[in-house]
């Protein structure tokens, strides 16, 4: 499609309604995606003794997901597929299925907030991170419950793993923007 000048518009990474992919590709991304949030879960085993460790890199891939996509759901479809492939799989139980969903949600809700929220390095960063605490405050609703000022620690390690993890995909995804 040209404007009246000849010129094509220019299409963004961040969840515009202008998508980088047309829907079916885009949904190919987040299963892929899905999966690799499902074997990072399933099979990375490192002895790091750090709570929310592998927020660093799930929320990363979530990000690069909702990037590479530009699709204003695709987070959410991601996760969904990593909780139907990781229920179907046994791995998880059916409350587990929540500790997947809910950093999806919290991450397509932050870039519903406009187009700042989309495209601001700070502010994904920090969607991440409030998505990965959001999934440790779900592991204490429906498991491991609320122990005081105990749960104060891994809370902020689950923030600033998802923030790193996160405000890293989006540099990736600005860089690869710019050539």
């Amino acid at each position: 499609m040209t404007n009246v000048n000849g010129s094509s518009p220019q299409r963004i990474f961040s969840g515009s309604t202008d998508a980088a992919v047309d829907a079916f590709t885009g949904f190919g991304i987040c299963l892929l995606a899905g999966g690799l949030v499902w074997a990072v879960d399933a099979w990375l085993r490192l002895p790091l003794h750090l709570p929310g460790w592998r927020g660093l890199i799930v929320m990363a891939i979530l990000v690069g997901a909702r990037g590479v996509t530009g699709l204003p759901w695709a987070a959410s479809a991601a996760v969904c597929s990593a909780a139907v492939v990781g229920f179907a799989a046994g791995n998880i139980g059916p409350h587990g299925v929540l500790i997947y969903l809910v950093p999806g949600l919290v991450i397509d809700s932050f870039g519903l907030l406009g187009p700042a929220w989309r495209s601001s390095l700070l502010r994904i960063g920090f969607s991440a991170g409030a998505a990965n605490a959001a999934k440790f405050i779900s592991i204490l609703a429906f498991g491991a419950g609320f122990r005081g000022v105990g749960s104060l620690l891994p809370l902020s390690s689950h923030f600033l793993f998802g923030l790193a993890g996160g405000a890293f995909a989006a540099i990736l995804l600005m860089r690869a923007r710019r050539k």
